[in-house]
């Protein structure tokens, strides 16, 4: 481990379990300096080279090593706590000099049945950690019997002989009730016969079945990291952020076997699509090219789907509150009516049952859809359905491509194509893919090239029916999402589809499937009170004297990009019978944002 990249078992972190103000990290640092004579070789050669490698000495500049302890005192304190490899030698060292309090350790720990195993001087790191009741029981125990030494000194020499340092206070009352349950038996115990045997036997077991899992663990955050190193353009083209997923997320339950399949079929994909990613450097060859990325931007989409939902996200990455089929009523009396129509309530309680032991997809769509385990001719995606390049435009692409290809002859043609170019192949392909059916027909050919384009459109064509309140954590004027004209698809949906279902002239049981159809958003109903609460500013708007808690919000994306993610949350006012839009921007802030 590098001295810059340590966690918290880097030998630093033992400074964390000492009183700042006693002044006791001094005492050891001026107890070693000062027997570094004293100690072994190895002690004092590891020291040495620890100090010339970390601290500057302005009246030793080549060796600070050899400035006496006056000399170095302020500057290796400071260095201490920033170095592993400093640390460590000062602790070998300082436990060298306390080689009585040193054996008391090695004798306790024996006595325990544990060994005495000193930290990891190769790593600079600690071994392990301590149960924290634990480690404030044994260090009491000692000073008990050996109250010649000091208490700090105890603390710090038992963290040292057995490599661990105290963990944060965790629920291990059971582990330590059986481990003193245990060392209370007595040695003609009925239990040694065959019940302790076979908790043993059941202990082995687990801890096969668990090394097989971290075994499986490790393949898969190496197979995640790999494929964010390999596959980064791949992966912003189809705006996916991967950087959260890692073993860390993994549900409890979850199948970790299971998961890291999954991305090794991920894995698979973007090799195949790496490989017809580029465009072809003639118009026929790019023709079969579409043909393959066709077929594949389903499956890989479908895959990055599914493993974001194992990795515990969600088509709304930022809502951590319950998912659900989502039924649209109103915030200020919610037993009032549960759907927009009092027709569909029961249907919708019937699909609330009936999803609810389905998987999150199902639950949210109401449909058990699986296209990446579909024949590939039968997968039809909403990206190969909406872009519609005509035959005029490929034409000119490849007259363009032909002229480039004449341009760069100096280059041995081993450059088709300017990245300028496949950039903007890209960019329209994307373009073309977040556009959704128009509301109305007439705005089709409407210029909106911002988000606040779309927002200003949308103040003026649905004054009565939307309410823009926008609270200060929104972004509009400089928003940088580029797909404007989808946003106003959605603002469209809020001021039709579900204003409409808010009066009650329409039922609508189901808003998340709606408004997939018109843009390919999503719609959540809920979101955390905990995470509202904790960030109010950013869920919370005013109209007139009252305050509206931003519960629903619809959006798209899960990239850190905000040029490929974005958020629009609202509220129903009952009284003024409008949807308040409260916020629109990137992301509102949670403890994962």
């Amino acid at each position: 481990m590098s001295d810059t990249d340590a966690t918290y078992l880097g030998f630093t972190a033992i400074f964390g379990f000492m009183d700042p103000e006693n002044g006791y990290m001094e005492t050891v640092v001026r107890r070693a300096l000062d027997s570094r004579d004293k100690v072994s070789k190895a002690a004092r050669g590891l020291l040495n080279s620890a100090i010339n490698s970390t601290v500057k000495v302005p009246q030793f500049p080549k060796e600070p090593a050899k400035a006496p302890t006056p000399y170095l005192m302020e500057h290796v304190l400071k260095a201490v706590t920033i170095f592993d490899k400093l640390t460590g030698a000062v602790l070998k060292v300082w436990a060298e000099s306390h080689d009585a309090l040193g054996d008391v350790v090695v004798k306790h720990l024996e006595d325990l049945a544990m060994l005495a195993e000193y930290p990891d001087f190769s790593g600079n790191r600690f071994r392990g950690t301590w149960f924290s009741d634990a480690w404030t029981r044994e260090t009491n125990k000692i000073l008990e019997r050996h109250g010649e030494f000091d208490k700090d000194d105890i603390d710090l020499m038992l963290c040292y002989v057995s490599g661990k340092i105290p963990g944060d206070k965790k629920n291990d009352d059971v582990l330590l009730q059986s481990l003193d349950y245990l060392r209370s038996l007595p040695p003609n115990a009925p239990e040694w016969e065959q019940a302790i045997p076979d908790f043993v036997k059941s202990l082995n077991a687990i801890q096969k079945i668990k090394e097989k899992q971290r075994s499986q663990a490790v393949e898969l955050d190496a197979t995640i990291a790999d494929i964010g190193a390999t596959f980064s353009a791949e992966l912003a083209f189809f705006q996916q952020d991967i950087t959260s997923w890692s073993v860390a997320q993994l549900s409890p339950d979850a199948d970790i076997l299971e998961a890291l399949q999954l991305t090794k079929k991920l894995q698979s994909l973007l090799t195949e699509y790496q490989s017809v990613y580029g465009m072809a450097p003639v118009f026929s060859e790019e023709q079969i090219r579409r043909q393959e990325r066709a077929a594949l931007e389903p499956r890989i989409l479908s895959m990055m789907d599914r493993l974001d939902r194992f990795m515990g996200g969600s088509d709304g990455p930022d809502d951590d509150s319950p998912s659900g089929v989502d039924v649209v009523y109103d915030s200020e009396d919610p037993t009032e009516h549960t759907d927009l129509s009092a027709d569909a309530q029961t249907d919708a309680q019937a699909e609330v049952r009936s999803s609810s032991g389905g998987s999150e997809e199902q639950q949210t769509t109401g449909e058990a859809i699986e296209p990446s385990e579909a024949p590939d001719g039968d997968v039809k995606s909403e990206v190969e359905n909406k872009r519609a390049f005509s035959d005029e435009d490929y034409t000119s692409l490849q007259s363009e491509n032909q002229r480039l290809n004449r341009k760069l002859k100096s280059l041995h043609n081993k450059l088709y194509t300017s990245e300028k170019e496949a950039e903007i192949w890209r960019v329209a392909y994307i373009e073309e893919a977040s556009k959704g059916p128009m509301t109305v027909g007439e705005d089709e050919d409407l210029s909106i090239e911002s988000v606040n384009d779309a927002v200003e459109l949308a103040k003026e064509r649905f004054d009565d029916e939307l309410l823009f309140q926008l609270n200060g954590k929104s972004r509009v004027e400089d928003n940088l999402f580029k797909h404007p004209k989808a946003v106003w698809d959605a603002l469209q949906w809020l001021a039709t589809t579900y204003y409409e279902a808010r009066i009650g002239e329409i039922s609508l049981t189901n808003p998340d499937e709606s408004i997939r159809k018109t843009c390919k958003w999503w719609y959540k109903g809920h979101q955390s009170d905990i995470t509202m609460n904790k960030y109010e500013d950013w869920y919370t708007t005013r109209v007139g004297n009252k305050i509206h808690w931003l519960k629903k919000h619809i959006g798209t994306g899960s990239s850190k990009d905000a040029r490929y993610t974005i958020r629009v949350a609202f509220d129903w006012d009952k009284s003024k019978e409008r949807v308040v839009i409260g916020f629109i921007g990137q992301h509102q802030q949670t403890d994962a944002t």
